[in-house]
């Protein structure tokens, strides 16, 4: 059982803190859910909307049918979303919310008091005793909430779509929240970066972990962003930058020199749609082929694109050990919806263990680009110990000093490039959902693989043979990562959010593997999981 809540008004008027508050709600009553948004590229104005899917089960993307109750806070609202309300669902017009708000002042003395009787609205609608949202309420708001039961009452809409409350020990995390905690596990201790949307709420959770060992810088743009999370890594902590496409693009040059002088540092880049400024509030998955050439020159590097609370938390914190041990950098790829998507997860389901970084120490015989068989070479940092630590961007010779000796500049480039080897190694395998020996195989990276998990599910259950491969990792690409599977005999189909198909283009120059269909979107909006178990049954029917 579940139920659909929309929640749509101009930005400004509250309809995010009435997100906000219920989703806190309902993880401390131990319900499921998941929150999507939709918002202008504005402060004040324009037309937001929030979306809630609160059931008895875990569920981790939007269903994308009717709505079984829409509220509206702006005339707009209703033009748009009226005509998506499931028969015998519930319409609360503007004329209504005005009239929460109103009484909201009367009784409170704010208006502001309105969201909070809005939210006890939704919870008696699910079947939320006055009881219960007492225990739920933060101090001081319980009164609200009653006053929201009563409203349901008088409107003889209490109860109208029960939902049990069956999570055990539930958490709540948007994308880029789990992004940030799994950087503090994987050791992270310096992060620096410029806001831009929808990176910036990283930024955020970082500025506020003040009782946390980790320091966050905000730099002036992106370019100082950057190298302050160089420096910092030069001297001798786990650092990383955040950013979006936008201001990723002024991060070329210090990406390059990460290369050169083999500095470890992570990158968290939270692609929306381009080119230039785009749609700086939606969401595309169209920044892939950037980011895997980003920087000028040759030099390994992994792309990660995780797509669950879970698999974000472990890929952050592996992505800080990567970056030490193989000396690179690390991207982590989300998007705008995932980043700003809410989901609850079983709290043993997160991973706690924090990865330090270690501090070897060496003579003074020490050489930082010391030639060797793997292609690693000794890293150690300032004030440790005897040893002289340098540096440079030009080409260097084994002890960092600058060199234009062609025969040395070979063997830098080779010994450099030799690591891609130990990266295939140590790639992360993509995740199957389904039978192994299915006729069709869905292939999709990053956000994705939620909302197609779900999708192939319902057409597993339509009697189709049908199973998922979600990338988390999407370069580099091994054979081990598809070989299990025989997707040469298949039906192969990728679902991407881009216009270009870039991950199935990967897929063939990196492996040889052809799709035989992509579906693909790019209007700003993520897939639905109804849209896309329709777009798909198509294709194999």
């Amino acid at each position: 059982m579940e139920f659909n809540v929309l929640i749509g008004g101009e930005g400004g008027q509250g309809a995010f803190s009435v997100e906000l508050e219920l989703t806190e709600i309902l993880t401390r009553l131990n319900y499921y859910f998941f929150a999507a948004k939709h918002y202008m590229s504005r402060i004040r104005g324009g037309h937001n909307f929030h979306m809630v899917r609160i059931a008895d089960h875990p569920v981790h993307a939007l269903n994308g049918g009717k709505w079984e109750m829409i509220a509206a806070l702006d005339d707009e609202t209703e033009a748009l979303h009226r005509p998506d309300l499931r028969e015998g669902g519930i319409f609360l017009s503007r004329e209504m919310t005005k009239e929460i708000g109103a009484e909201s002042k009367r009784l409170f003395g704010e208006m502001r008091a309105a969201n909070t009787v809005l939210v006890g609205i939704v919870l008696a609608v699910i079947g939320v005793t006055p009881e219960k949202m007492a225990e739920a309420a933060e101090s001081g708001k319980a009164e609200y909430l009653k006053k929201g039961g009563d409203f349901a009452v008088r409107w003889g809409i209490a109860g109208a779509f029960p939902v049990s409350a069956a999570a055990v020990c539930p958490v709540k995390f948007d994308g880029n929240q789990a992004l940030a905690f799994g950087a503090l596990l994987g050791g992270c201790r310096f992060m620096a970066g410029y806001p831009m949307t929808p990176a910036t709420s990283i930024l955020h959770y970082f500025s506020e972990a003040q009782d946390l060992p980790v320091h966050f810088e905000q730099a002036e743009d992106e370019i100082a962003a950057i190298n302050m999370a160089l420096g910092a890594s030069y001297a001798g902590v786990r650092s990383m930058a955040a950013t979006s496409g936008g201001g990723f693009a002024l991060m070329q040059e210090g990406v390059s020199l990460a290369g050169m002088t083999e500095t470890p540092i992570v990158v968290a880049v939270a692609q929306r749609p381009s080119p230039a400024t785009g749609l700086p509030t939606r969401t595309e998955q169209g920044d892939l082929n950037f980011i895997l050439h980003a920087g000028h020159g040759e030099f390994p590097r992994i792309l990660f694109a995780p797509g669950s609370i879970e698999e974000t938390i472990t890929l952050a914190r592996k992505s800080f050990d990567l970056a030490d041990r193989f000396q690179i950098p690390v991207f982590l790829l989300t998007d705008q919806y995932f980043a700003d998507s809410v989901h609850v997860v079983e709290e043993e389901e997160i991973p706690l263990e924090v990865i330090a970084r270690e501090y070897p120490v060496f003579d003074e015989t020490y050489k930082r680009y010391r030639l060797t068989e793997d292609g690693i070479s000794p890293l150690t940092f300032p004030g440790l110990s005897d040893a002289l630590v340098k540096l440079d961007s030009d080409e260097h010779d084994e002890e960092g000093k600058i060199t234009e000796e062609p025969d040395l500049r070979k063997r830098m480039v080779d010994k450099r490039l030799k690591k891609m080897g130990l990266l295939k190694q140590e790639a992360v395998l993509p995740t199957l959902y389904g039978a192994m020996d299915a006729a069709a195989i869905i292939l999709c990276w990053g956000s994705n693989r939620l909302i197609v998990k779900e999708a192939v599910e319902r057409l597993n259950a339509d009697g189709l043979s049908v199973c998922v491969l979600h990338f988390g990792q999407v370069y580099p690409l091994t054979p081990a990562m598809i070989a299990p599977y025989r997707l040469e005999a298949k039906k192969r189909i990728c679902v991407e959010n881009n216009a270009t198909g870039q991950f199935a283009g990967l897929l063939k120059r990196e492996l040889g593997i052809a799709v035989d269909q992509n579906v693909l979107k790019y209007d700003g909006d993520c897939f639905t999981v109804e849209e896309l178990y329709r777009t798909l049954k198509g294709l194999l029917t």
